[in-house]
């Protein structure tokens, strides 16, 4: 809920808090991730949903290029996000061009430069243009986006600590949560430990981070998307892979749309 009682308070407007934000947690050149991804793995039929353990090792190179590479037995799935370009490979075929919006929690750890991460918050249906002050965990935040809303799209930023700890999206019919805990820092640079990912206020998965370290000695092959095009064909997943490891850690989206009839 908005506070009340901080009429008088300093509320900074959005880009000024964004930039204030990223200075907060840093930029280097580049950083790798390693963490576990635990999905609650939903079947309408099946009784009550269990959990699918991925190791998943991501890669940054700021500004705006992103990787995530999961690997399961002989499976290989990997996406890309390089300037706003989008693409997901698995098991050799390109599966998709849009990002699923599960994965949205990137943003935030992403887009460091406050006029990217502005507008990549209004592609996703945040009110930009207001900054208010609302209590999240017991602590106080700033809050962009529409107030008053119960379950409005925005970002939540600490407003002692400055740090980033609630994002919620509208996209594609879906209203996705994305909580990010237990801040570290390696150097001068800053990333949550533990980021938890909700739909529909229902939990359906907790990324665990294991590692995380500065590098950018990465070959630009691996953010090309149009490279990527050239190497792979356009497929999908077969019904014999959608039933395995493949289509569990692949067709997250299918997972999400069990995960709301599950609770319906």
């Amino acid at each position: 809920m908005v506070l009340a009682g901080n009429g008088e308070a300093f509320v900074p407007q959005a880009p000024h808090l964004l930039h204030q934000m990223i200075q907060k947690i840093n930029r280097p050149e580049g950083m790798v991730v390693h963490q576990i991804r635990n999905v609650m793995e939903t079947s309408v039929q099946g009784g009550a949903p269990k959990t699918i353990e991925l190791d998943e090792k991501l890669a940054y190179a700021f500004p705006g290029k992103f990787r995530s590479e999961i690997v399961s037995g002989r499976v290989f799935r990997f996406y890309v996000e390089s300037n706003s370009q989008f693409v997901k490979v698995a098991d050799g075929k390109i599966v998709s061009q849009e990002k699923s919006p599960v994965d949205f929690y990137s943003d935030i750890l992403l887009y460091r430069d406050y006029e990217s991460l502005l507008q990549q918050l209004d592609s996703v249906g945040v009110s930009t243009e207001q900054v208010s002050f609302q209590r999240f965990d017991n602590k106080i935040c700033y809050f962009i986006g529409q107030p008053g809303q119960k379950e409005s799209a925005g970002l939540w930023i600490e407003r002692e600590s400055l740090f980033p700890v609630r994002y919620v999206i509208d996209k594609n019919g879906w209203t996705v949560s994305f909580r990010y805990e237990n801040w570290q820092q390696v150097s001068k640079t800053w990333y949550p430990m533990l980021i938890t990912i909700l739909v529909d206020n229902q939990l359906f998965a907790r990324i665990e981070v294991r590692q995380f370290e500065i590098s950018s000695e990465f070959p630009l092959s691996v953010f090309d998307v149009k490279g990527i095009h050239g190497m792979y064909p356009v497929g999908s997943v077969s019904k014999d892979e959608a039933s395995g490891t493949l289509g569990k850690i692949d067709e997250l989206d299918k997972q999400i749309e069990n995960f709301r009839k599950l609770y319906e």
